[in-house]
């Protein structure tokens, strides 16, 4: 096996109907990982695109946000290799609107409180077997509050805790063997961001363009592999040059 080899690797990815989740788990499969998907809306189109790959692949269909949700996962997955924790909503809502604090309930419940359950269950299980990865899908608005207009405090402060608990997870259980580590990207060619006019936000980006979903999920699958072996607790930052730190 060579460090980015994950033939014979059981993977876990959540949010894996479309977006990040999907180009993920194409890449995953492409590097031989057996893949275990959920998302609460139907997973066919990215099982179809796995074809070629060849790599085994089935669906947990759930919604996460449900309160047994996590401990049906976890046992219904069964033992998984790595696990990459990326579902998430993203609602455009000032928090001037009569319905922000609904919609803030429902972006915290589930890019935060979700994975924090799930790896309550996921994590332990992973160190008790004796080690696993663990990459959780954050954003560069948990650095600069958003990236364009329209992102509301709600979410960024969703991901900033995500990028919180990836280093509080490591820290805990880095000594048994799981690495946790946290991807952060900035504008993505995805669904949740075409509802938005980003001219200003790319005429002013390094690249001068969004990122395509597969590369942020090529960074994912690294952090997933032996190559990243003494990894833990970061923030890889996937943006293109938009937000430079000294």
């Amino acid at each position: 096996m060579t460090g980015f080899d994950l033939s014979g690797c059981s993977i876990l990815v959540t949010g894996a109907a479309g977006g990040i989740g999907a180009a993920t788990a194409r890449v995953l499969a492409s590097l031989g990982a057996r893949l275990v998907l959920t998302d609460r809306n139907s997973c066919a189109q990215t099982l179809a695109s796995l074809a070629e790959a060849r790599s085994p692949a089935r669906e947990i269909l759930l919604d996460l946000n449900e309160e047994t949700a996590p401990a049906r996962l976890v046992a219904e997955a069964g033992p998984v290799d790595a696990a990459v924790l990326g579902a998430g909503i993203y609602r455009p809502v000032d928090w001037d609107a009569e319905d922000w604090e609904e919609v803030a309930e429902a972006t915290l419940s589930l890019n935060l409180m979700a994975p924090m359950r799930l790896a309550r269950i996921l994590v332990p299980a992973m160190a008790a077997r004796g080690g696993g990865r663990v990459v959780l899908v954050g954003s560069i608005a948990a650095a600069t509050g958003g990236s364009f207009p329209g992102v509301g405090p709600h979410y960024a402060a969703s991901k900033g805790g995500l990028h919180t608990f990836v280093r509080w997870l490591a820290a805990r259980y880095g000594a048994q063997g799981v690495l946790v580590n946290g991807v952060a990207p900035g504008i993505t060619e995805t669904a949740m961001v075409g509802m938005h006019d980003l001219s200003g936000a790319l005429a002013r980006h390094p690249l001068g363009r969004a990122a395509r979903p597969e590369e942020i999920a090529w960074p994912i699958a690294f952090l997933c592999s032996p190559a990243a072996s003494f990894i833990s607790g970061a923030i890889l930052d996937v943006n293109g040059g938009a937000m430079m730190r000294p």
